[in-house]
């Protein structure tokens, strides 16, 4: 399989702190020089913003896919490569996924939750065999981690579920594997 596309999911909160949006900008700037197409939620602020800003500055392609409803509140930037504006959530994430050849989880909130875990269930039911690559930046991720061994101690979820995700600690390692995943 071969990776062209790449769907980032992070934080859009005006709040995140500098050394995560730093992260977010060496992503953007390292899928953009692998010649990765960047797809993300859209907004011009947080992560989100960083992410793609980098990678546009870098000279990457940057796809932006938000909810009509978030428009106001998440404004996208001017200078996207392109903006799909969807009459929901729910559909932004089916764009997103289609336009995607693997998926990489930076720190975020509630959204950025529910989205990862989504393409988990959907790469769990056969609806997908792409890369989830989730960047446990400073150990953000470490309870997630704890919680997924949990449901496996405790009879609830299959251990070989948690063989669907690859954490990385670093934005190098991130990349790295996507490089591998690309030949």
């Amino acid at each position: 399989m071969s990776i062209k596309s790449v769907c980032v999911y992070c934080a859009s909160n005006h709040k995140t702190p500098e050394p995560m949006r730093i992260v977010a900008r060496n992503v953007g700037r390292g899928l953009a020089k692998m010649g990765l197409h960047l797809v993300y939620g859209g907004a011009s602020i947080g992560m989100m913003g960083e992410v793609a800003g980098s990678a546009l500055v870098a000279g990457g392609d940057v796809t932006g896919i938000i909810p009509e409803d978030l428009m106001q509140k998440e404004v996208p930037p001017a200078n996207l490569t392109k903006l799909i504006v969807t009459e929901n959530m729910h559909v932004r994430k089916m764009t997103m996924f289609n336009m995607s050849d693997a998926f990489v989880s930076l720190p975020g909130g509630i959204g950025t939750l529910e989205e990862t875990m989504e393409i988990i269930t959907w790469k769990y039911l056969g609806l997908h065999d792409y890369p989830i690559l989730i960047l446990n930046h400073e150990g953000f991720f470490d309870h997630l981690l704890k919680q997924f061994e949990r449901c496996i101690k405790d009879g609830v979820m299959l251990e070989e579920v948690i063989r669907l995700w690859h954490f990385c600690d670093t934005v190098d390692d991130l990349l790295q594997h996507l490089e591998n995943g690309r030949h």
